[in-house]
């Protein structure tokens, strides 16, 4: 039989390893929770850079039949479905510390239009950041807002679909105006395709900032 000097150091190599382990659950949840802090403050500022750019449209019309963008600058992106409001950045969407801060508009696609064109748009889906997580779950049909100089551009899901990561002919200049957005697949785990989501324009309104 062991006596109780021999159970008393392996008992408080237990506990230190226990408490070991707490520690790093606990730092792990802290370093989470700071991830998902920084994301927050870096899409307020975003929304701030936004607000800026965002003026009231004059006359009396709520529907446009001809606007063309010609600037690029912060977009907000909102999909009703899947509760996504974020805005959207200008910049190399090949930059990984741009991507974490939110979705970045592919700088070779096109600007909203009523006319022909092709928007693209990617962002991570990851856990961490969780920008376009759940863009799997949009069916044909579904409404896409892309709000940029107090206009809404409201598309409309036509299809959803799993490329090969090379495959850039999804992002491509379309005969009329279109939206795609891109993430990674699968979900929560190291990317290896890319989830694509292909909506078309059904008009043009008035945005607001709510």
């Amino acid at each position: 039989m062991q006596s109780k000097k021999e159970k008393k150091p392996k008992r408080k190599i237990w506990q230190w390893l226990g408490l070991l382990l707490i520690g790093c659950g606990l730092a792990l949840l802290g370093y989470t929770a700071y991830e998902k802090a920084r994301t927050a403050y870096y899409q307020h500022q975003l929304k701030k850079a936004y607000e800026d750019t965002f003026y009231e449209i004059p006359g009396g019309s709520d529907t446009f039949d001809q606007v063309v963008v010609t600037e690029r600058q912060p977009m907000r992106i909102i999909i009703p479905k899947i509760n996504v409001d974020l805005v959207v950045q200008i910049g190399d969407v090949f930059d990984m510390d741009l991507l974490d801060k939110g979705p970045v508009h592919f700088q070779m696609s096109d600007l909203p239009s009523t006319e022909s064109g092709n928007v693209a748009i990617a962002a991570h889906r990851g856990s961490r950041w969780g920008f376009f997580t759940d863009l799997d779950q949009l069916k044909q049909g579904d409404e896409i807002y892309l709000d940029v100089e107090g206009y809404r551009f409201v598309y409309r899901t036509e299809w959803v679909k799993i490329v090969a990561p090379d495959d850039w002919s999804v992002i491509a200049s379309t005969e009329y105006p279109a939206l795609t957005l891109q993430t990674c697949h699968p979900k929560n785990v190291r990317g290896t395709h890319r989830l694509i989501v292909r909506a078309g324009l059904a008009y043009v309104t008035r945005a607001s900032l709510s």
